[in-house]
């Protein structure tokens, strides 16, 4: 039992000995306290020479907020969907949850946005123009490429511009997407926040703006293709039945005056089939009239599927980059300045414990 307690009085570090082990650390940094400082400083001068070469211009953040509500197409596809012959069932709606996000960043839709005719500071231009201007892509991407400089677009069909002012406009989405940011505000929550980020405060406002617009178009042509093209089909069969219409009522018309100089029953049996005709094709066409107006209702209910909840604020938020590198660096430094010292006095103590003692 002795032998225990003795063993566990051994192993305790007495308040004497802490006080002399916080002697020997102060006594250590007093010894080594130009490399310690050297070392701290070392570490914080990388870290601001990090900041200086490696800072980024302030930035402007451009957020609208929006809802995208439901479509009402499967209701009036399904209405309309016997007149065909078709089934009612509705396909998989491609554009929710992270399908939708996919969507706003995808290249189509971007390269459309680029490609629009905007108005900057009461000048009409095409916002690819603007881009290059004002988005930093001159200084950064383009710094060793000078010729990019002064380029400018001329069209706004991507599928006419020549093979040049493709390359330029690969790179430009590239640029903008990766200034772009959209997601939903909260996890529960169906509102969705657009935000761009970009050095210029007002291109930063139109090209949030701008690419939400786009993506409704595009978002709209997307959603009332079917309901499209089934209004083109209606429309095609109520000209045809108009033509048919037209043709007919004329030669009933010419087969009653002649039958008119006529006095036999047999005459009017022509006059009666065509009647029939008509009769038969007026109906037809108006039910193909309707149901043609019915579409473009249903298009028109198909169209407003965003609500804007907050539009971009302003002025712009104001988007700095902290300079911690050089706090990181002096951490660092420090860090590097502790295990120098405490290595060094090991050191130290090693060698003076193999030193052998001078005779007496």
């Amino acid at each position: 039992m002795s032998n225990m307690t003795n063993q566990v009085s051994e192993e305790q570090i007495s308040p004497r000995e802490v006080i002399l082990k916080v002697v020997a650390a102060k006594n250590a940094l007093l010894k080594s306290w130009k490399a310690f400082l050297l070392l701290i400083a070392l570490g914080f001068g990388i870290g601001y020479a990090m900041d200086v070469y490696l800072i980024k211009p302030n930035s402007y953040e451009a957020t609208i907020v929006f809802n995208m509500g439901g479509s009402t197409q499967g209701n009036d596809m399904g209405n309309l969907a016997g007149l065909f012959g078709m089934s009612s069932a509705t396909d998989a709606n491609i554009f929710t949850g992270e399908n939708f996000f996919y969507f706003v960043e995808s290249r189509p839709v971007i390269e459309r946005a680029l490609l629009k005719n905007v108005v900057v500071h009461g000048k009409p231009m095409i916002l690819a123009n603007f881009v290059i201007d004002s988005s930093g892509i001159k200084e950064d991407e383009w710094k060793d490429r000078e010729t990019l400089h002064n380029f400018r677009f001329t069209q706004t069909n991507p599928d006419s511009i020549s093979m040049d002012a493709r390359v330029v406009l690969n790179e430009l989405v590239i640029k903008l997407k990766s200034l772009t940011d959209i997601a939903t505000l909260e996890r529960k929550s169906s509102f969705i926040a657009l935000t761009a980020t970009i050095q210029n405060e007002t291109l930063a406002a139109l090209w949030a703006k701008t690419l939400l617009k786009t993506v409704e178009e595009v978002y709209t042509e997307k959603q009332t293709k079917k309901s499209r093209n089934t209004l083109t089909l209606l429309q095609r069969r109520a000209d045809s039945l108009a033509i048919m219409l037209g043709k007919t009522e004329h030669k009933l018309a010419k087969e009653l005056d002649y039958s008119t100089q006529l006095i036999v029953p047999e005459a009017k049996i022509s006059v009666n089939k065509l009647e029939r005709n008509t009769s038969f094709l007026q109906q037809l066409y108006y039910e193909a009239m309707g149901n043609a107006e019915k579409m473009r209702v249903s298009l028109v209910r198909e169209a407003p599927l965003f609500t804007m909840i907050e539009d971009v604020k302003v002025p712009l938020d104001l988007k700095s980059e902290s300079k911690r590198r050089a706090k990181i660096g002096a951490l660092v430094g420090l860090m590097l300045a502790l295990i120098y010292v405490y290595v060094k006095s090991v050191y130290t103590a090693i060698i003076e414990d193999t030193t052998p003692l001078p005779k007496a």
